[in-house]
């Protein structure tokens, strides 16, 4: 495990739970995406979200099988 990796996506999150909280709109649909593995885990609040989410993964995993085939 490289260090450096860690704390970027430590502090990715963090920056993401503070835009998170210092929204002040009222109406706010959030969503997220695990991939573990060749598996995508797909959180969201509402449909639009989680197919959003889907297209998202698909495309995050389709990039990370072709990068990894050079």
């Amino acid at each position: 495990m490289r260090p450096d990796k860690i704390f970027i996506g430590i502090a990715l999150v963090f920056m993401g739970i503070s835009l998170f909280l210092v929204s002040s709109a009222t109406h706010v649909e959030y969503g997220g995406v695990v991939i573990i593995g060749p598996f995508p885990i797909v959180l969201a609040s509402s449909p639009d979200m989680a197919v959003f989410g889907i297209v998202i993964s698909a495309v995050i995993l389709l990039m990370l099988y072709t990068f990894m085939r050079w």
